[in-house]
C-alpha cells in the first residue's frame, strides 16, 4: 500500500453475495461506503463477468477508475465482429439446448453465461453444454464458480489483461485484485513485481496467493487496506 497501487475487485461473489436471483444483488450500504473511501484514496477498478452498463449502475456514486465487463472484453476487445460472433453462438446454443429443462442462456453482447442451476440432472446437462460449446467457432469455455459456463471470444481481452491495462492508465506500479471464481484466474495469473492476488474461498490449484474465508471479508479486507494506507 505504500506503492502506487491499483486495487481491482470482481463484483459478484466478491463485492456482494452470490444470489439465485443475480438482477436483484447490489452493495451493501457499508460496502458502499467503504469502497468510496477506497476509492477516494488509490485507483480501484471493477472487472466482471457482468455487462459494463449492467455493473455501472450498481456502482453508481463510487468513484471508480474503470469498470470493465464481460471478463474485460469490454472496453478493452469491443468490435462489432465480437458481437456478429457472440449472436451467432447464441444462436447455435438455443438450437443445441432448447430441449435441456433448467438452461438459460444471457446475451451479453459480447459473452454468454449458460446458466444450469435449475437443471434437473446437473451432470448430463453440464457435458450437452460442454458438447455444444466446442462446436462454436473461436469460443473460449470459461466456468464460473456454480453451475454456470461463461463463453468468450478465444485470444480477446480477459481479466488479466483488462487488470493490466487499468494499470498503465492509472500508471500504478503494484496491484491487489480480489475475485471468486475461475474467470478470475487470468487476473491472478499475472506476472507482475508487486502484486496480491486474493481468492474469496479457498480452491486446490488457484493461482492466488492469499485467500479470504467468505465473501463478507471482502470488507474486513477493503477495512484493512485503508488502515495501511500513507497518511
Amino acid at each position: 500500500m505504500a506503492e502506487r497501487v491499483l486495487v481491482g475487485f470482481d463484483f459478484d461473489g466478491t463485492l456482494v453475495a452470490l444470489s439465485e436471483h443475480p438482477n436483484e444483488v447490489g452493495l451493501t450500504a457499508h460496502t458502499r461506503a467503504l469502497l468510496t473511501r477506497l476509492a477516494e484514496r488509490v485507483p480501484v477498478v471493477v472487472i466482471t463477468g457482468r455487462s459494463r452498463a449492467d455493473v455501472t449502475g450498481r456502482l453508481e456514486g463510487v468513484p471508480l477508475f474503470g469498470i470493465a465487463g464481460n471478463h474485460g472484453v469490454e472496453p478493452f476487445g469491443e468490435s462489432p465482429e465480437v458481437i456478429a460472433l457472440v449472436a451467432e453462438w447464441h444462436e447455435s446454443l438455443l438450437r443445441d439446448l432448447s430441449k435441456r429443462p433448467g438452461v438459460g442462456i444471457e446475451d451479453k453482447r459480447f459473452s454468454l453465461t449458460v446458466d444450469y442451476r435449475h437443471a434437473p440432472d446437473l451432470e448430463a446437462t453440464r457435458e450437452a453444454i460442454q458438447a455444444a460449446a466446442k462446436r462454436l467457432p473461436h469460443a473460449r469455455l470459461l466456468g464460473g464458480r456454480h453451475a454456470d459456463f461463461n463463453i468468450a471470444p478465444e485470444h480477446a481481452p480477459n481479466k488479466g489483461t483488462a487488470l493490466d491495462a487499468f494499470m498503465k492508465q492509472a500508471n500504478c506500479t503494484a496491484a491487489i485484485y480480489v475475485g471468486d471464481d475461475r474467470t478470475d484466474e487470468d487476473a491472478f495469473r499475472l506476472d507482475l513485481a508487486a502484486f496480491a492476488a486474493i481468492r474469496v474461498g479457498r480452491r486446490e490449484h488457484s493461482a492466488a496467493s492469499f485467500f479470504l474465508e467468505e465473501q463478507t471479508d471482502t470488507d474486513r479486507l477493503i477495512e484493512l487496506l485503508l488502515d495501511r494506507l500513507p497518511s
